[in-house]
């Protein structure tokens, strides 16, 4: 274990708990104990007045090969695994993509097996849902934005009926505390230390997530369904630290090219370590 609570130090008042950014730390049978999502931060010991938690003898496996072959074997998966890192600049080994593209389609890209990272940017999308996932939004002038919109988004047989409601469910969802001017986007096995994954499943698999999260901490995942891809599966898991599934919206679907029993599953990267080693351990360990 990465940290362990000494008991006979605990003052059992709850700090560690309260701040603990993985919601790692549970309480049961009338202690605390540090469960697999520890990612090693270390904030629990800087709130822990009693000074009971200490260093455990192993670490939070941050080997993004391992860890990506880790869950396409254990859940079945043969698309690869998207990582996003946001950041303000493209790296020198990371190209920029000229465009144009879609985010969801890059998505489609690396699910479907071309895992090079690429430096994503506003200049570069067709769409303007990528403010969505923490980005800068792309210029227009009003009457290029009416035009799209009319065009493939608002009225009868379309996405929305009318302007007005376009971006009503964006209240439901965390707010980035930033614009960023780009994300690295490409497979999980390319990117060092990302914000976040999303990973194509079935149900079936998403049984099989759920049960290895709540596994140790009785956290359940949340869905969504009805705004765009980028929205249901952008914000949560680097704000709140939160898994969430979505379905997708048409676009999103068919730009990440899903078939019809596939859903997606956003991950906050510092809760996979954790997530990969629970699968070993639940009711579905003998799949």
């Amino acid at each position: 274990m990465s940290f362990f609570i000494d008991q006979n130090i605990c003052a059992r008042c709850g700090s560690c708990i309260g701040n603990c950014p993985n919601r790692a730390i549970v309480f049961r049978d009338s202690i605390y104990t540090v469960t697999n999502m520890c990612f090693d931060c270390g904030t629990c010991i800087q709130y822990c007045a009693s000074g009971a938690i200490g260093e455990g003898t192993t670490r939070a496996e941050r080997d993004n090969k391992i860890l990506d072959n880790a869950l396409k074997e254990k859940l079945g998966i043969k698309k690869n695994i998207v990582a996003m890192k946001f950041t303000d600049k493209a790296p020198d080994d990371v190209p920029v993509e000229e465009g144009p593209h879609f985010w969801c389609g890059i998505c489609g890209d690396i699910f479907d097996g071309d895992g090079k990272p690429v430096y994503f940017t506003s200049e570069a999308s067709t769409c303007g849902g990528i403010t969505n996932i923490g980005m800068r939004a792309k210029k227009a002038s009003k009457e290029e934005f009416d035009a799209a919109m009319e065009a493939s988004v608002i009225g009868e047989g379309k996405s929305y009926s009318n302007k007005d409601i376009l971006a009503k469910h964006r209240s439901l969802f965390p707010q980035f505390h930033k614009a960023y001017p780009g994300v690295i986007i490409g497979s999980l096995e390319n990117i060092p230390h990302p914000d976040l994954i999303i990973i194509p499943i079935n149900a079936h698999q998403l049984c099989m997530i759920s049960t290895a999260f709540a596994f140790d901490t009785g956290e359940v995942i949340m869905g969504h369904a009805g705004p765009a891809a980028c929205l249901m599966t952008g914000p949560t898991p680097p704000i709140d630290k939160r898994p969430v599934f979505a379905a997708g919206d048409d676009g999103g679907r068919t730009f990440m090219r899903l078939d019809h029993a596939e859903l997606v599953i956003s991950f906050p990267y510092s809760l996979v370590p954790g997530l990969v080693e629970n699968l070993d351990r639940t009711v579905f360990a003998h799949e």
